[in-house]
């Protein structure tokens, strides 16, 4: 019968038993370190995703040395004073040459800014004259450059300074600041920015006077010669208005403005048309639409001309919406004085200041 050495078995067992203990020791210890490390990399990957209003395109980042801006300051004149009027990144743009001072038209849309406490606000001036006005008066002014594109010439000077507006707006979009642009044939009554969604990427004001128009319907479409399938749908609203708008600072609003103003370079067009165009055409076979997301403002808030001179003014006192924070004299020609009556109307006191103006362009029209 073989010998066996009770000593000799209990010692391997003892033996794998702390082989085992070790293993399972350095097992722990390595699983917690993985834990740590792994929370930590998240940790500070959260840290660095940027909130949504701080959000810029990867095109302004690549023009962007490193962390140039928050090492060595702004990066040039018009981000030093964007960051000392609107530290918040956002801003209230008005593009105004000499002409819009014709009969203190400039003025009445100025005295907007104050009216509403708007201290986020900019005329972007395209002459000296522009800047030494704005500057007697308290407004927040910069001066920038531009030539008018040889395709908009003879647009009218209305037209061709419009047609300007996208490639400003680049600048500011490549800066990271959301901008409200504003026509100077506005008048503001209320801050905007008490009024703004923010949950789109353009957040703009309809030439639609009424729900339907505004805010899109559904619409039928008849072809009896095809028997069964004669009747299809398809979705309708008016144009959004390319003088009223917010957008954000993002890599979709950076390659809209650029998209515009290579084309308004290039084409003899309305800067409006192009403007919807952008927005709206449907992705499709090679072309892809720069994919916004849109918002349109509230109609009796941002109201337009057409809806308060057809509709508005005609109802009973109390049946009126409540002052809305801005109107846009769009659709009528005697712009100014429209707007100096739309002023007396809500905040002057008189109920019949408007009385006197057709609904339409042509008298005698309601």
């Amino acid at each position: 019968m073989p010998s066996y050495d009770d000593s000799t078995g209990k010692s391997k067992i003892t033996e794998a038993k702390t082989r085992y203990t070790v293993l399972a020791s350095f097992f722990a210890i390595g699983l917690c370190l993985g834990i740590v490390i792994s929370e930590r990399i998240y940790v500070q990957k959260r840290a660095v995703i940027p909130k949504p209003r701080q959000l810029v395109s990867e095109i302004a980042n690549r023009m962007h040395v490193g962390h140039h801006a928050a090492a060595s300051g702004p990066r040039n004149e018009l981000e030093a004073y964007l960051m000392k009027i609107a530290p918040q990144k956002e801003l209230l743009l008005a593009v105004a040459n000499k002409n819009t001072m014709w009969d203190n038209m400039l003025d009445t849309f100025t005295q907007g800014f104050k009216r509403a406490k708007v201290s986020n606000h900019m005329v972007l001036a395209l002459d000296q004259e522009t800047v030494s006005w704005c500057q007697q008066n308290g407004i927040n002014v910069f001066l920038m450059n531009v030539t008018i594109a040889a395709s908009q010439k003879g647009t009218g000077d209305n037209h061709a300074v419009s047609a300007l507006k996208f490639g400003i707006l680049r600048n500011f979009i490549e800066l990271g600041w959301a901008v409200l642009l504003s026509d100077v044939d506005i008048a503001i009554f209320q801050n905007p920015f008490d009024y703004l969604y923010r949950d789109s990427d353009v957040e703009g004001m309809s030439d639609g006077f009424d729900e339907h128009t505004a805010y899109g319907s559904i619409e039928g479409f008849d072809d009896p010669s095809m028997g069964w399938g004669r009747y299809a749908q398809y979705y309708k609203h008016f144009n959004m208005n390319s003088g009223l708008f917010y957008i954000k600072a993002n890599n979709r609003t950076l390659e809209l403005l650029t998209r515009l103003e290579t084309r308004l370079i290039k084409e003899k067009y309305w800067d409006q048309t192009a403007y919807n165009e952008e927005i709206f055409f449907l992705s499709h076979g090679n072309y892809r639409s720069p994919q916004v997301s849109v918002r349109i403002m509230d109609i009796d808030q941002f109201m337009n001309s057409k809806r308060l001179f057809k509709d508005i003014r005609h109802r009973p006192k109390d049946q009126q919406p409540p002052l809305p924070v801005m109107v846009h004299i769009n659709y009528h020609p005697d712009k100014h004085e429209r707007l100096k009556a739309v002023v007396q109307y809500y905040i002057g006191g008189n109920e019949h200041a408007l009385d006197s103006f057709p609904g339409g362009s042509e008298p005698g029209t309601r």
